[in-house]
């Protein structure tokens, strides 16, 4: 039996049913069994779900190896009523040491057990969930319930003390993200233009682009003119926030190197004000990255296609509503997207519990970073 102990921004997910009721999967389908539904019942009000007596039995342990191996704290929990609700309490107040406060990166950590995990992947397109070989019996899941999307402010101050800063903040950014969660970039939303209007060729010239815009819009070019690539591209995702490019001989894509420790230095010692708290910040995050090297911090043992971002960062507001609208047309239509960037199997012996702890506190320590980048070229969130 567990418990849910309603921590601000955080959630239980126990046999297929998220403790927050006020927002669901993409999907809208609930488990045929979801009777841990309360929408109109406080927060206050403990809600229990039923496990098996093996299944009971392996979370009794795992938490029972958490609390001896790894960082969670006996304080956190201030009386005992079920294993569940134990790690619950202790985990999710770890994460609020580790995180403190952000203002631009947006998730929230929800536990959950196998039968949870089943729910929420059935209905990917590219996973069959008979596939699924359980590896742990519970879950950490990461979640965005909404997009939030940051303009660049100040890109001229910023390419005035170095052509490449504001890009080797975006190049940082989209680094953290291969390594913790998903985060959109100017580029993205390139990407998402070339799909939708270029049949995905991003790097096409206005006379590619054209043959495919008349199919859709007429042979008139006064029709389609706006949707050209040189007028695209410096709405969208100008030179100067490039974070790669696709390389036709190589046939795949290059990122741009980002500016050095050493450089970013002299940028401190010649400037002041906003550029060099930048450059202070976007050091510490080089540090970060650096000592994380190539690998996926959050270890997922699954990868759902995630609707909503951590954060995202604009150019400008041009398409971007007709952009992110359809994008979420899609998901509602075809039922296969997620709320969740992806599940990682809680660590069952020792070792490997110390290791995930110093990786986890990793990433949450580069997101923190990022937080603070972001909200140093970025202004107030327009919420889509």
């Amino acid at each position: 039996m567990f418990f849910d102990p309603r921590p601000d921004g955080e959630e239980v997910a126990i046999s297929g049913v998220d403790w927050q009721p006020a927002r669901r999967s993409v999907a809208r389908r609930g488990p045929a069994d979801g009777f841990l539904t309360l929408p109109d019942m406080s927060r206050c009000v403990p809600v229990t779900a039923r496990l098996r007596w093996q299944e009971e039995r392996e979370i009794v342990k795992l938490v029972e190896s958490h609390f001896e191996a790894g960082p969670l704290r006996a304080a956190d929990v201030p009386e005992f009523t079920g294993a569940g609700n134990a790690m619950a309490r202790a985990l999710f107040a770890w994460f609020k040491r580790q995180c403190g406060r952000q203002n631009r990166v947006r998730f929230r950590p929800v536990l959950l057990d196998i039968n949870a995990v089943q729910e929420q992947i059935q209905y990917q397109y590219q996973y069959d969930a008979r596939e699924f070989t359980p590896t742990s019996p519970l879950y950490l899941g990461f979640e965005t319930p909404e997009d939030y999307v940051y303009i660049v402010d100040g890109a001229q101050t910023f390419q005035a003390a170095h052509p490449r800063l504001l890009q080797t903040a975006l190049i940082l950014i989209n680094r953290a993200a291969g390594r913790t969660l998903r985060m959109r970039t100017p580029d993205d939303f390139l990407g998402m233009f070339a799909q939708w209007f270029w049949d995905g060729h991003e790097s096409c010239t206005d006379e590619e682009a054209a043959e495919v815009l008349a199919d859709r819009f007429g042979e008139d070019p006064e029709e389609f003119q706006a949707y050209l690539p040189s007028v695209v591209r410096e709405e969208l995702c100008p030179a100067h926030m490039e974070v790669g490019r696709y390389n036709p001989k190589r046939f795949s894509w290059m990122p741009f190197p980002a500016l050095g420790i050493a450089k970013l230095r002299v940028l401190q010692r010649t400037h002041s004000g906003r550029v060099r708290r930048l450059c202070v910040e976007l050091e510490r995050l080089t540090l970060l990255l650096a000592k994380a090297g190539k690998r996926r911090l959050f270890d997922y043992a699954y990868t759902p296609e995630t609707v909503y971002h951590a954060t995202t960062v604009a150019a400008e507001e041009e398409h971007l509503g007709d952009l992110l609208d359809t994008h979420y047309e899609y998901f509602n239509s075809g039922g296969d997207g997620s709320l969740f960037h992806g599940f990682i199997g809680l660590a069952t012996s020792p070792d490997a519990i110390r290791k995930q702890y110093a990786d986890l506190s990793l990433g949450l320590s580069i997101l923190q970073q990022v937080d603070r980048v972001v909200a140093l070229i970025t202004r107030l969130p327009r919420k889509f």
